[in-house]
């Protein structure tokens, strides 16, 4: 870590938001060195005015890593351009975000010949040589800017930053000198920074395909490396250890309701009948999704939960995401609170004696060729989604019992060996996105 070469003297800034600058600095503030505007109605502009060519219209999501991505922005026609000349764009203009989310920062380069903002953004740029762009632009980012945020909502969240707010923010400024000294440094240390961090979301990146395919390689060809394989016949699946044998899911569930249910119909299971100082849980796709079981808020009384008693979820239940993001797989752990599923999930139960949950878990949830099978049949359902009828057709590799416990046990170690890794690395990502945080904030300080 670098280690920051104070100066001699600093003394109070006299603002809350800043603390202590040196000695030598001064404050100033937005409305007194800043030229600040933005869309306000802009003559009704509306989305179906939005061409394929023609002058290009910024918006907050075409902000990316402080810059403005042109490939993604609108374009609207020189008439409505030449309406609104304040909010014309120049070269190395500061673009900050004053809704949705408040302060995102992007400067101006490459700019086309016309560009002008939609709403959402002020624009600024400094007068009479008062700062550099780019020492304000590392000021927006840093915590003198997010306390002023944190200061002036009280306690209270902002959903818009109001151009009078904005023009009060009072920040740290020194000499020109300084001010490019800082930027530079703060370009090149931010730099090493975000390919320190670029470099580690890759590792886990690597680490999450290493994971999938070590599920992959246990479940369809199993743990000896030199077992005697077959052609299973069927194209996408390949061979397979050759004591091994195919079968349908229906006939690794239960027999009728109990191997097989979809979630209640929508009509059975209202809002109204929800809250969260009820007994009984409601389990949706976002518990499976995110193999979250705590989350959500849907609760319902006893009474419902007696009614819909036939949709309750046990321990070693599988349910399936079967609408949006299809195919999601779980096993229910142990000791979840007592609660039944939504309409948007499909339980499985299944005859252990030839499959055992978790295995079908790792099938379901990490086979490329299950998952083919699902968007094949899925594409011709009206709903675009799973149904009992798909789900029980899917054609799956089934060692024996023994030989699915031990690849369980064999994954179960590897799996958690991958994810206290990535959880490790998720650690450091956190901690360097922290220390530039900070870096930022001592170096404009």
């Amino acid at each position: 870590m670098i280690k920051y070469k104070r100066y001699e003297r600093y003394k109070d800034s006299g603002v809350e938001w800043i603390g202590e600058i040196p000695e030598h600095w001064g404050v100033s503030k937005i409305k007194f060195t800043t030229y600040v505007k933005g869309r306000i109605g802009w003559q009704g502009l509306r989305a179906d005015e939005f061409i394929d060519e023609g002058p290009y219209l910024v918006t907050g999501t075409d902000f990316v890593d402080g810059l403005v991505n042109w490939d993604s922005c609108y374009h609207i026609s020189m008439e409505r351009y030449n309406e609104a000349p304040p909010i014309q764009l120049r070269e190395n203009d500061l673009l900050i975000t004053k809704d949705g989310t408040i302060g995102k920062v992007a400067i101006v380069k490459n700019k086309p010949k016309y560009a002008i903002l939609n709403s959402g953004i002020f624009v600024t740029r400094p007068k009479n040589s008062a700062y550099l762009t780019e020492f304000m632009y590392w000021i927006l980012n840093s915590q003198v800017f997010n306390r002023f945020i944190e200061y002036m909502s009280l306690g209270s969240t902002i959903v818009h930053l109001y151009q009078q707010t904005f023009e009060n923010f009072s920040f740290p400024i020194t000499n020109l000198n300084e001010q490019k000294t800082i930027v530079d440094f703060l370009n090149k240390k931010t730099s090493e920074i975000d390919d320190l961090i670029a470099d580690k979301e890759r590792l886990i990146e690597l680490l999450q395909e290493k994971r999938q395919a070590i599920i992959t390689e246990a479940v369809t060809k199993g743990l000896n490396p030199n077992v005697r394989m077959k052609d299973s016949g069927i194209e996408w699946i390949g061979e397979i250890p050759e004591h091994w044998e195919l079968n349908k899911l229906k006939y690794v569930i239960r027999n009728g309701k109990e191997g097989i249910k979809i979630g209640p119909f929508g009509s059975s299971l209202k809002l109204d009948d929800m809250d969260e100082s009820n007994p009984y849980k409601v389990y949706g796709q976002e518990n499976i999704i995110n193999n979250d079981f705590t989350r959500g808020n849907r609760f319902i009384t006893q009474e419902k939960f007696n009614e819909m008693c036939g949709y309750q979820l046990f321990s070693g239940d599988i349910v399936i995401s079967m609408m949006g993001t299809i195919g999601k797989c779980k096993v229910i752990p142990l000791g979840i609170q007592p609660g039944i599923m939504d309409s948007h999930l499909i339980r499985l139960r299944t005859n252990n004696g030839v499959m055992l949950p978790k295995f079908l878990e790792y099938l379901i949830d990490n086979t490329n060729y299950v998952k083919e099978q699902m968007n094949y049949m899925s594409k011709g359902s009206i709903m675009s989604g799973l149904n009992s009828s798909i789900i029980k057709e899917i054609i799956l590799v089934i060692p024996s019992v023994v030989e699915q416990k031990e690849i369980i046990d064999f994954l179960e170690q590897k799996t958690a060996e991958i994810d206290d890794l990535v959880t490790k690395i998720k650690i450091q990502i956190q901690k360097l996105k922290e220390y530039r945080q900070s870096l930022i904030s001592e170096a404009v300080t």
